[in-house]
C-alpha cells in the first residue's frame, strides 16, 4: 500500500459514529508523509480523526485549497493540536470572501489575523513542494456557466467584485506509477482543472478526487441538467477515475453516476481508499 486516503470530514456520514458536516477536510498517508488537505469548516476533522485513530499531531504537511471557511475554517483547531505542520496556501486565499444571495451577503472568507502565523508558506501558480507532493493554479475558468460561481464573491480595492478564484490550487500527488488529482470544489471546473494537470504530468490522472461544484448549498439549487451533462462530457474521454463529494451533492451525483459507472465513487465522511502499485 503506497497511498491511504480518509474523509475526515464531509456533507454527509458513511461511519455513524462520526460527525458530517458542510465543508471538506481529507487525511493522506504516503511514503513520505501525512498531509491534511483541507481542514473543513471546524473542530469536526479532529474529533473525527480521533475516532478513527489518526493522530494529527503527526502531521507534516497541511494543503488548503481555497479562501472558504468551509475548507479552513478548521485552522485554529488544528494549530492547537499540532505545533509544527506548515501550511501551503495561496496569499489571496485571505482577501475577504463572501456568499450573495438576492437580499443577503454572508462572509464565507478565512480570520484574516490568522495571516500573520509563521506555518504559512503561501504558494506560487506552480509550487513543487517535493518529488510527492506538486500543486498549481491559475487555472482557465471553464466556459461551462456556472450558477454556483455567480454567487460568490471577493473584496478588491474596497469593492465586492466576482470572484476570480486565484485563491484556489489544486494536489497533483505522485504514488509510486499513479498520478492522483485532489482539488477542494474545483471552481474552475474539474475538467479545465484535470486537462491542466495532465499538461503537468503528459496524461490524465489516474485518480481525481473532490467536489465538483454542482451545488450551492446557500440557494439549496442544483446546476442544470445540461451543465452536469457537459461536466460528465469533460470527463469521459480519460480513463481517470473519479471520487467526489461535498459541493458536489448527491443529485448531481447520480446524473454522473449513471453515465460514468464504476468510474465515479461517492467518498463521504469515514470513507477509506487505499491505492498501491
Amino acid at each position: 500500500m503506497n497511498v491511504k486516503i480518509v474523509t475526515l470530514v464531509e456533507n454527509t456520514a458513511f461511519n455513524p459514529e462520526l460527525s458530517p458536516k458542510h465543508g471538506l477536510s481529507f487525511y493522506v498517508e504516503t511514503p513520505r508523509h501525512k498531509l491534511l488537505f483541507d481542514v473543513g469548516p471546524n473542530e469536526f476533522f479532529y474529533e473525527n480523526a480521533k475516532k478513527l485513530g489518526i493522530d494529527l499531531s503527526e502531521v507534516d504537511t497541511v494543503i488548503l485549497s481555497h479562501g472558504h471557511y468551509d475548507h479552513g475554517g478548521g485552522l485554529e483547531t488544528f494549530f492547537a493540536v499540532n505545533d509544527h505542520a506548515k501550511v501551503y496556501i495561496r496569499k489571496s486565499a485571505f482577501v475577504p470572501h463572501y456568499s450573495q444571495s438576492t437580499d443577503f451577503q454572508r462572509y464565507i472568507g478565512l480570520e484574516k489575523d490568522m495571516m500573520e502565523n509563521g506555518r504559512f508558506l503561501f504558494t506560487e501558480d506552480v509550487t513543487e513542494i517535493d518529488e510527492e507532493l506538486f500543486l498549481f493554479s491559475a487555472v482557465e475558468p471553464s466556459e461551462v456557466p456556472s450558477q454556483s460561481n455567480s454567487a460568490l464573491k471577493m473584496e478588491k480595492d474596497g469593492q465586492i467584485v466576482q470572484d476570480d478564484f486565484a485563491h484556489e490550487q489544486n494536489l497533483i500527488l505522485t504514488a509510486g506509477k499513479e498520478k492522483i488529482l485532489m482539488a477542494g470544489c474545483s471552481h474552475a471546473g474539474i475538467g479545465r482543472i484535470q486537462s491542466k494537470a495532465a499538461g503537468f504530468i503528459g496524461r490524465a490522472p489516474d485518480r481525481v478526487i473532490g467536489g465538483f461544484h454542482l451545488y450551492n448549498p446557500s440557494a439549496m439549487k442544483y446546476e442544470s441538467d445540461q451543465v452536469i451533462d457537459e461536466t460528465v462530457q469533460e470527463l469521459l474521454p480519460t480513463s481517470s477515475r473519479y471520487y467526489t463529494c461535498h459541493c458536489t451533492g448527491q443529485k448531481a451525483f447520480d446524473r454522473m453516476k449513471e453515465q460514468l459507472g464504476d468510474r465515479l465513487q461517492y467518498m463521504g465522511t469515514g470513507s477509506v481508499l487505499l491505492i498501491g502499485e
